[in-house]
């Protein structure tokens, strides 16, 4: 539990130190723009980052169990393994979607980044560890690809959820 609170705390520091000394800071200050668009802009990052880094701690789990099988094994079940990375190809999309919006209803961006990001963070990682529990069973030969497949589609559930639901708030 220490090792989840350490690697959060690291990821929010880290992400404030970016933000800190970003160009659109330094460049929204010095024009004087809206403050809304700033934290938009801001909060958007973030969301973006927490997607990303939950896409990669997702996949360091389940890689690492993939590696673990040996070589025999590798691309019998790295479509398990990749399943985590959808949750960083959700943000940037989500990223995308709101650009043009951020003038025009930076609240509303920033209330969906908020929720977003976080949603995509732990669903990618907690996916990670179901895919790498699936791959270690089908190692075992307690499970099929298909069942592990299932079952790392599950925590994906969520994250397709958060992203239908950027698109449906106003």
């Amino acid at each position: 539990m220490n090792k989840k609170v350490i690697v959060l705390a690291g990821l929010f520091s880290m992400t404030l130190m970016l933000v800190s000394v970003s160009s659109t800071l330094a460049q929204t200050t010095a024009d004087h723009k809206d403050w809304g668009v700033l934290i938009a802009k801001i909060v958007m990052g973030f969301s973006l980052s927490l997607g990303l880094a939950g896409s990669a701690v997702g996949l360091a789990i389940s890689f690492s169990a993939l590696l673990g099988g040996g070589a025999e094994n590798y691309f019998k079940n790295i479509a398990v393994a990749l399943m985590p990375s959808t949750q960083g190809i959700y943000s940037i999309v989500v990223l995308f979607a709101n650009m043009g919006n951020f003038t025009t209803d930076p609240f509303t961006v920033a209330g969906k980044a908020a929720a977003f990001g976080f949603t995509m963070f732990f669903s990618a990682w907690y996916q990670g560890i179901v895919c790498a529990a699936g791959i270690r069973s089908i190692l075992e030969g307690k499970n099929t690809l298909a069942n592990a497949m299932v079952s790392g589609a599950m925590p994906e559930t969520y994250a397709v959820f958060a992203l239908v639901m950027t698109f449906i708030m106003r």
